[in-house]
């Protein structure tokens, strides 16, 4: 699971160092115009020259930001362009309660309850060290039909989970972290489908809880998930970042 360590500075360079492993998680929803409910709807032109199968690692690695992308940033790759894939957080997602918020909470690990054909994730961290400057961002391909249904999932759970506290079992890893007080958030429509919320992170152990905002994009196959986090003021991911990434994937 994912720590973002932009707060703190982190390392240059595009997969730079500078990251930690913790129970935070995520990407997030820009503080765009509201052109559009964060229930957003599919584009009504499908299936044309669609990549029905998704792509495979080294297609996605190609669309991954390189600091070059994003001048002002270090990008530091999680998984993905040569780091390990990891397919076991879907036995994680899959065994959270309620199940009714299943897919909310895997969106705000930057995932889904369906298996993938290719992944890279990514920490953004201001060069600056401005702690209101950061994200994590998800690439995540599938089959057509699954990044439809994953979109689909997620639009139908968000009502149903907003007073919900969601955690995985305790049988599973990662389950001292949960997600409350989820609220869907009005965003500029990007790519075939948009959905965007926002939700507090919250632990079992009595630390304070971490406002989130996650924004979630499909663009053909491939599903881009973008998370911020800031214990201090509203989090807000950098407009730039969004516009770097779904460039690439237009």
């Amino acid at each position: 699971m994912l720590a973002l360590t932009g707060a703190c500075g982190a390392g240059s360079g595009d997969d730079a160092g500078g990251r930690k492993q913790s129970a935070t998680a995520g990407a997030a929803s820009p503080a765009s115009s509201a052109s559009q409910q964060a229930s957003g709807s599919p584009a009504s032109a499908a299936g044309k020259g669609l990549n029905q199968r998704g792509l495979n690692q080294k297609g996605l690695d190609r669309l991954a930001l390189t600091a070059h992308d994003v001048p002002g940033y270090t990008v530091d790759t999680v998984t993905g362009k040569g780091s390990p894939v990891n397919h076991d957080d879907l036995t994680t997602y899959r065994a959270v309660t309620p199940a009714r918020c299943r897919p909310v909470f895997a969106a705000a690990q930057l995932g889904s309850l369906h298996d993938f054909t290719a992944q890279v994730i990514q920490d953004i961290v201001s060069a600056s060290d401005d702690i209101g400057q950061h994200a994590s961002v998800g690439l995540t391909s599938y089959t057509l039909a699954d990044a439809r249904t994953v979109m689909t999932e997620l639009r139908a759970a968000l009502p149903k989970c907003a007073t919900a506290e969601m955690r995985p079992s305790a049988a599973n890893p990662g389950a001292g972290l949960g997600y409350s007080g989820t609220r869907s958030r009005s965003v500029s429509s990007y790519g075939d489908e948009t959905l965007a919320f926002d939700a507090t992170q919250i632990t079992k152990s009595g630390e304070p809880s971490i406002p989130i905002t996650i924004l979630v994009v499909r663009q053909d196959s491939t599903i881009a998930a973008f998370l911020s986090l800031n214990p201090i003021q509203p989090p807000t991911i950098p407009q730039d970042i969004v516009d770097a990434q779904l460039k690439k994937l237009a």
